[in-house]
């Protein structure tokens, strides 16, 4: 199981992100009209059993829009999390697996916790990120594995029967958005992360750790 090499990427920042976020949007939203327009002539017809199988399909594509409306917005608060002491990856882990229950991969982790430069809040929420990545990406168990190299800790995310997820278009499915997510909140705090190029590899996050001489003087 492998994963590409973590490239330096600057964060995306709020106003292109709703952007991107809008136009992915539209396009949905633009069909649901398109639909409606559709059983309206339908019914003006009294053609009464198409109007309601274009309806049965405008039900269904409302509730796919919300959840994806849904999951972009709360995509947007992850992102702009903040606040609390430098997050300890193994315990953010832990408590956002206890706040998705059930939404997720059971995810363990495995090695070194170091603090890392990052609040615990924006830690959090790139960890529960990380764990619907490895469920989008197809695993019902996934292990996050720790190791540091010089003032960075690595994150390297794997899970049997996920598959390489393609992430160039962050709003084409559920898993580029959850790596979008990822990548913005590290980005932000100076990390770097990489997608899996292989099955079972889903991602490597490098996030750098908290001096040992600002941690002791706290």
């Amino acid at each position: 199981m492998t994963v590409g090499h973590p490239e330096d990427s600057a964060p995306m920042g709020d106003a292109l992100f709703r952007r991107e976020a809008a136009h992915a949007l539209s396009a949905p939203l633009g069909g649901l009209m398109l639909q409606a327009e559709l059983a309206d002539r339908y019914l003006e017809k009294d053609r009464i059993a198409s109007a309601r199988d274009a309806l049965a399909t405008l039900s269904r594509g409302f509730e796919t829009f919300g959840t994806q409306f849904r999951a972009v917005f709360a995509a947007m608060a992850d992102i702009a999390e903040e606040g609390g002491e430098p997050g300890d990856p193994r315990e953010c882990l832990a408590e956002a697996l206890a706040r998705l229950r059930e939404a997720s991969a059971k995810v363990g982790y495995r090695g070194v916790s170091p603090r890392v430069a990052m609040s615990s809040k924006a830690l959090r929420a790139l960890m529960r990120h990380l764990a619907m990545l490895a469920s989008a990406s197809g695993a019902a168990e996934a292990e996050l594995a720790a190791t540091t190299s010089g003032h960075e800790c690595v994150l390297s995310l794997t899970g049997p029967g996920a598959a390489t997820v393609t992430h160039a278009r962050p709003f084409d499915s559920p898993a580029a958005l959850h790596f979008l997510v990822v990548r913005e909140i590290a980005a932000r705090h100076g990390g770097r992360v990489a997608a899996g190029n292989a099955p079972g590899a889903i991602a490597l996050v490098v996030l750098p750790v908290v001096d040992a001489a600002v941690e002791q003087a706290r």
